[in-house]
């Protein structure tokens, strides 16, 4: 559980998406863009365009699970992913 950064090192993008599951996330955008679906345009036509190897699938943030199950996950993972964006605005174009 936790945040997805795809960079684009060719162009200096990076795109950022929060999960409960990473892995079944990157395997499902990977799925998706190798096979031109990808519904974030600007992101699927740079993958066309430049190639696999052009981009680098990294968890940018992991959270642990807690015993408290009164914990709000799905808010906890948008809160991360939120904040993330925000930082890598400073440096990054999002896509």
């Amino acid at each position: 559980m936790g945040v997805l950064a795809i960079l684009n090192n060719a162009e200096n993008k990076i795109f950022i998406k929060e999960s409960i599951n990473l892995r079944a996330l990157s395997n499902r955008i990977r799925f998706e863009l190798n096979n031109g679906q990808f519904d974030n345009r600007s992101l699927q036509d740079d993958w066309i365009r430049l190639g696999e190897e052009s981009f680098v699938f990294e968890n940018a943030i992991i959270l642990p699970w807690e015993d408290d199950k009164f914990v709000d996950y799905k808010k906890k993972v948008l809160k991360a992913c939120n904040d993330l964006k925000e930082e890598q605005s400073k440096t990054k174009n999002i896509y």
